[in-house]
């Protein structure tokens, strides 16, 4: 089971660089088709990613396997988190914010050396890092953050400093309030939609606003926000996609909704939401043919 097309994801800075799927959907949206979880992967013959089901990423965040994109031609393109990959193949991966690159393998004398300020490393360290970037702890712990343990290895990615957010998921400290880790496009949404460098609340105290901006706020809103259409809780999502997970093509009801709300919490109508379909044992040649019948 593949996820709903068009749901926006979350993940930013260089997380998004190097997990697709964060920032194809949106962009790829607008002229075209997104599925998620489309495609199975194997290597040497043994399944490492299995189509319907998400993967975790380093920080804990459930993150999609695979995304299809079909363009407005019915032209068809996989996209794979380069992270997942590098592993499976044993490649070292770092990301070079300065110059906006991934690099694979060994680099040369000419690139930034990990650990410096341009590049981050996203490996779990087997010893503490000495001069570990970090980030605003009292802004983290205000925002129901957990500052994790300095001594303890595992509570760093190669030379950044993690933490725990309200929801239990491991994510980079500095990045909370870093304005200067945002993009273009994220500075201005961060100013059109946050509130003094936080989502705003509703009068029942929830907050809501766009997902992609969590990482800079420290923890996800209460409602999600889809431009031009309404907030859904992704609690909601999660619970009622999860029902559906792993049933047969005969078993599946292939979509279902969810409630759709306004900014203060009352329904406003519903989110569709739907499988994606049924390809389990079929070659990739037969998927595509499935998806020209519209199956």
């Amino acid at each position: 089971m593949k996820r709903s097309k068009r749901i926006s994801t979350f993940l930013g800075g260089f997380t998004t660089a190097l997990a697709l799927a964060a920032c194809l959907t949106t962009a790829l949206a607008a002229s075209g088709k997104v599925s998620y979880n489309f495609a199975n992967v194997a290597l040497d013959g043994q399944q490492k990613i299995t189509a319907g089901q998400d993967i975790t990423a380093a920080n804990g965040q459930k993150v999609p396997g695979s995304i299809l994109y079909t363009d407005e031609t019915g032209g068809k393109t996989n996209y794979l988190p380069i992270r997942a990959i590098s592993e499976l193949l044993g490649v070292e991966i770092g990301y070079d914010s300065a110059t906006k690159t991934v690099l694979l393998g060994k680099q040369s004398a000419a690139q930034p050396a990990a650990g410096s300020e341009d590049v981050i490393d996203l490996r779990t360290p087997t010893t503490v890092p000495e001069n570990p970037r970090r980030g605003d702890a009292a802004l983290i712990k205000s925002r129901g953050g957990t500052i994790l343990p300095d001594d303890d290895p595992k509570s760093y990615r190669g030379n950044e400093k993690m933490f725990k957010n309200k929801n239990g998921e491991i994510w980079y400290e500095y990045l909370v309030g870093n304005k200067g880790a945002l993009n273009d496009n994220e500075k201005k949404l961060a100013d059109k939609y946050l509130v003094g460098g936080d989502y705003p609340k509703n009068s029942q105290g929830e907050s809501y606003g766009l997902p992609q901006l969590a990482y800079y706020v420290g923890y996800e809103p209460d409602l999600f926000y889809m431009p031009d259409r309404g907030y859904y809780r992704q609690s909601e999502r999660l619970a009622e996609s999860a029902k559906y997970e792993g049933l047969s093509k005969e078993e599946c009801p292939h979509t279902w909704s969810i409630p759709l709300y306004d900014s203060e919490g009352k329904v406003i109508g519903e989110f569709e939401l739907n499988c994606g379909g049924h390809y389990d044992g079929m070659s990739m040649e037969e998927i595509m043919a499935a998806w020209e019948r519209g199956e």
